[in-house]
């Protein structure tokens, strides 16, 4: 196996460290080692919360992972043997990856990134997308498409995922996204003004964790609008979040700043960031108003008018499709509604068709 893949290493150390008990694991272990770690695509351990399991799970994992053999098989004739060590080397490295959830993160995403690079290699055999598809659906289930999916994502990152798999594998992941949004060629490129920390000075990759967030919420911030905001606010509010902020609540802040006057703002952010974002109770944060009634009501009068109601095989589709209860509910509302506004229905004698375009929708407007 190439050393510079599976981090070599780090397993080493791993290896370094291994207890005399690990060393002398008995028969009975053995075999409940071997149900830990069989083929089935069903996730059914019985021992992963036994960290004494950790080395053997690892060094399961890189035994089976073996790109040189895949690429071997590739050159066959029949595919089919190609198909079945591919899936065999996913499903291992998936195992390892489940069952060591107890362990690093980076070990996690280092087992993910392989399961990447075996896809990556199996999925130009395949003359259609539709037909990679297809065999991703015939041989994992559902659970794992997502995983699948990550894993490429990750895998396509290349060396940056690998050197920073400590980070965690939803750190990486939202680097690449902010990599994409932001236009930039690499992830390292994120980093310029603020430098990633050296690894070997951060045993559990805290450091390394804190900077990633820090950055992805200086982005976020100032994606939000709020081009002010500096480093050292946005690594206040990572610490205290303990991961980055999220967009929506960046967003959130934006909106609520927005309704201050500019000067003010700067002073308000500091505050909301030195009271571990907290709004202050004199600027509470409003948010946009919600659809009115009227709103409402013109749609379901605009759904009503393109609806045709008198065809009975419309009204059948309804019935299959339709939350009777809410309906009725509904029903209900708008009935005591005007019993408590105290409609006159006599003297506001109007077309469904005039009120459906004029009168509602020129309020909900306003």
């Amino acid at each position: 196996m190439r050393e510079e893949i599976c981090g070599r290493g780090m397993f080493n150390t791993m290896d370094n460290i291994k207890s005399q008990e690990e060393k002398h694991m008995t028969q009975t272990d053995e075999v409940n080692m071997a149900l830990a770690m069989d083929t089935t695509s069903v996730n059914e351990f019985k021992f992963v919360d036994n960290t004494k399991y950790s080395q053997e799970i690892i060094d399961g994992a890189r035994a089976v992972y073996n790109p040189d053999k895949l690429e071997s098989l590739k050159t066959q004739q029949d595919l089919t043997e190609f198909y079945a060590e591919g899936k065999s080397q996913i499903l291992a490295q998936w195992h390892a990856d489940q069952a060591l959830n107890v362990h690093t993160d980076m070990f996690r995403v280092v087992f993910q990134i392989n399961v990447g690079e075996i896809l990556n290699t199996i999925e130009p055999t395949f003359k259609k997308k539709a037909d990679y598809t297809a065999w991703i659906k015939d041989n994992f289930e559902d659970k794992h498409i997502r995983y699948l999916q990550q894993a490429r994502q990750l895998a396509d990152m290349g060396d940056f995922a690998r050197n920073y798999a400590a980070a965690g594998k939803n750190r990486l992941l939202a680097l690449e996204n902010l990599r994409k949004v932001e236009k930039k060629r690499e992830c390292e490129a994120l980093f310029n003004n603020y430098p990633l920390p050296d690894m070997t000075e951060d045993g559990d990759g805290q450091l390394l964790k804190r900077q990633i967030d820090s950055v992805i919420t200086l982005h976020r911030l100032q994606k939000a609008g709020l081009r002010s905001a500096t480093f050292e606010q946005a690594a206040l509010i990572a610490s205290y979040n303990q991961d980055a902020m999220a967009v929506k609540t960046a967003e959130e802040v934006n909106t609520w700043l927005e309704q201050n006057p500019e000067e003010a703002r700067p002073a308000l952010f500091d505050r909301y960031i030195q009271d571990e974002m907290t709004y202050p109770s004199e600027h509470p944060y409003i948010p946009a108003p919600k659809a009115s009634l009227n709103k409402i009501l013109s749609d379901l009068l605009q759904a009503y008018k393109n609806a045709n109601i008198d065809d009975d095989s419309w009204i059948e589709r309804q019935r299959e499709v339709l939350d009777v209860k809410s309906l009725l509910s509904a029903q209900t509302f708008i009935n005591r509604l005007i019993d408590r506004i105290g409609v006159d229905t006599e003297n506001n004698d109007v077309s469904i068709e005039n009120t459906a375009t004029s009168p509602i929708e020129t309020k909900a407007t306003a």
